[in-house]
């Protein structure tokens, strides 16, 4: 409501307010005023019966003092020309009435009254009010003068004064009035002073403060309000200055945020573009590594097979290299053979040296059947492939399989398996590339075969298909060195048939040839794998013995000549012996081979002169003194 009376205007509102305050103030002011104004016309009439009784006590002692000049209706009727009083009676000392200014009213005290009249402590007492009037009753006190004449007591009687309350209402009515001029005065000049001081202390400079606001609301934050009052506005325009201080800050803060947050945004959109250009890059180079890796491992391994004319150690370097470079977990090349897949090489497995030698038919297994049809197979879980052998015990049940045949001039020449243990790890990729090896693998074996084979028969007799005496010399110089570098024994059998010539003038020369492949048989018997039987010259043997001492010498010089006595003998005749010398290293000591060689010739030639089928040590010394 006051909003809809008042408008926006905080003057008005103000004053509105102060106003609403000084009214409920004058409406409390009235209402105290209202609430007493009994009181105060109790008083009123108390004092206008007080100024009566008076009136009475100085009359009756002047009249005393005259003799009783002035009766008492004079008396009376000099009171009751008063203002405001209503009747005067006057009562005797027993409340019989004596006189009044009213006949009617000149009815004889109550009982209540004269009792209380009595027991009076103080001047009067009010006896009855009504609506217009309030009636009150004292005892007229003795004068000196009257005790002359009266002896009851110190008093003459009563009196009883009634007074109009209209008399009092009027005095009271002007006052009101007056009172209500003045509020209505005191309120006109507040609302002035009240609209004056609101528009110059508070309206004028809350405009001022509102434009700014309204500046601020524009997102103009530059404008600053003048900060020239110590008051609460003066502390609301200082805060206000503060605020937009802070404001303008945070705006230049954001600002900047705003400008780094869009080169962000452009620097991330670029950044995204260049990962996924990066991306796409990485993936080409990757795919351009692998490609480049397959290549450098094809290069690779074609240099290191290529790098060795043993067939051994080529299946080794197959198999080695295929495990630690490719890193799959095992590998196994398959040599075909008429109608047999032989293990020649393994790598990877638990014990490599078990499967060497272990066979498969055609018929068998994964291996045979691409040994059959000369194509691939991949195995993802051989745990549930039936067909699959899993070597035969040897291997483990779960993993993934690659078999892939060795192909040269489209004849399957082996097999070549590769292996993980998990399983769908091996792909259609490992495939594609292994067979690039196996190409290259078949070719380098064969090439490996026809150079063994070359080899074989350039370094071998033909009769006795022995090593020949080319090959001599290749292995006794490496073995010398070796046996001097590790300080290793070495020992070198130097053999001769005892009485060739009569044997082939007896028996013929073909018989002859025989003997000789029957000694070289005896001879491949009863030697081991690392020892090598080489024909020197006719009928002449030299056997190396690495790792081996004196005595094992003998023992095998032993095995050898007892061997031929056994097999060349003819209706308990022997027919055929053999003289041995030998040498042993380091029981003597030799610059070079070709003395170690020499010495075995010289314990030679001693045990053909001690009678033949026998067996001679070389002793330095004591040959020394023979020569001398």
């Amino acid at each position: 409501m006051l909003r809809t009376l008042f408008g926006k205007s905080i003057t008005y509102k103000l004053t509105a307010l102060l106003s609403l305050v000084v009214v409920i103030t004058l409406g409390i002011v009235l209402c105290l005023y209202i609430y007493f104004e009994k009181d105060f016309a109790h008083d009123t009439s108390a004092y206008q019966f007080s100024l009566a009784t008076r009136t009475i006590n100085e009359l009756l002692s002047y009249t005393n003092g005259k003799e009783h000049n002035l009766s008492p209706q004079q008396i009376i009727e000099e009171v009751d020309e008063a203002s405001g009083v209503n009747y005067i009676t006057l009562y005797d000392n027993n409340g019989r009435p004596v006189i009044s200014s009213t006949p009617s009213r000149q009815a004889p005290l109550k009982e209540k009254d004269l009792t209380q009249l009595q027991d009076l402590s103080y001047d009067h007492y009010i006896s009855s009010m009504s609506e217009k009037t309030l009636d009150y009753i004292a005892p007229v006190r003795l004068v000196a003068g009257c005790q002359k004449c009266h002896h009851n007591g110190d008093r003459l009687g009563f009196v009883k004064v009634s007074v109009y309350y209209s008399q009092i209402y009027k005095h009271t009515y002007a006052m009101a009035k007056k009172l209500g001029l003045i509020f209505v005065s005191i309120f006109f000049i507040f609302g002035v002073i009240s609209i004056f001081i609101s528009e110059t202390m508070v309206v004028r400079p809350l405009k001022g403060f509102l434009e700014l606001i309204h500046k601020a609301e524009a997102n103009n934050f530059l404008p600053r309000a003048e900060q020239n009052r110590k008051d609460e506005i003066g502390e609301i325009e200082n805060n206000f200055n503060q605020m937009l201080s802070r404001i303008t800050k945070l705006m230049a803060a954001s600002v900047e945020r705003e400008r780094e947050l869009v080169f962000a945004k452009e620097e991330l959109r670029y950044k995204k573009i260049l990962e996924k250009r990066s991306e796409q890059i990485e993936e080409m180079n990757k795919e351009l590594g692998e490609s480049v890796k397959e290549l450098s491992l094809l290069y690779n391994f074609g240099q290191y097979i290529i790098s060795t004319v043993d067939m051994n150690e080529l299946l080794r370097i197959i198999t080695t290299t295929i495990v630690d470079t490719l890193h799959y977990k095992e590998c196994a090349i398959l040599f075909r053979e008429d109608n047999i897949l032989r293990i020649v090489s393994a790598w990877g497995f638990e014990d490599n040296i078990k499967l060497i030698g272990m066979e498969f038919g055609l018929d068998e297994g994964i291996s045979g059947q691409v040994a059959s049809t000369g194509k691939p197979m991949l195995i993802n879980d051989t745990s549930n492939e039936v067909g699959y052998l899993h070597y035969k015990g040897q291997k483990r049940t779960e993993g993934s399989f690659l078999s892939l045949p060795l192909k040269y001039k489209n004849n399957v020449i082996g097999v070549l398996n590769v292996g993980n243990d998990v399983p769908n790890s091996l792909t259609r990729k490992d495939m594609d590339f292994l067979s690039a090896i196996c190409a290259q693998i078949a070719v380098v074996i064969e090439n490996t075969r026809l150079y063994a084979q070359t080899k074989e028969l350039s370094i071998t007799d033909d009769l006795t298909g022995l090593f020949n005496r080319r090959h001599m010399r290749v292995v006794l110089d490496k073995e010398w060195e070796r046996a001097k570098r590790y300080s290793q024994p070495l020992s070198l059998l130097m053999i001769d048939v005892d009485l060739f010539k009569e044997y082939n003038d007896k028996f013929g020369h073909l018989k002859g040839d025989e003997a000789l492949g029957t000694l070289s048989q005896i001879f491949k018997t009863h030697i081991r794998g690392i020892d090598t039987t080489i024909r020197y010259g006719g009928e002449e043997f030299i056997i190396i013995l690495p790792d081996t001492n004196a005595d094992g010498a003998m023992i095998v010089a032993e095995k050898l000549r007892k061997a031929t006595v056994e097999a060349f003998k003819q209706d308990g005749t022997i027919i055929l012996t053999v003289s041995i010398g030998f040498v042993s290293y380091p029981d003597e000591m030799f610059d070079n081979a070709n003395e170690f060689l020499y010495a075995s010739d010289i314990a030679l030639y001693e045990a053909k002169k001690q009678g033949r089928n026998t067996i001679i040590k070389y002793d330095s010394k004591s040959m020394q003194e023979n020569d001398t």
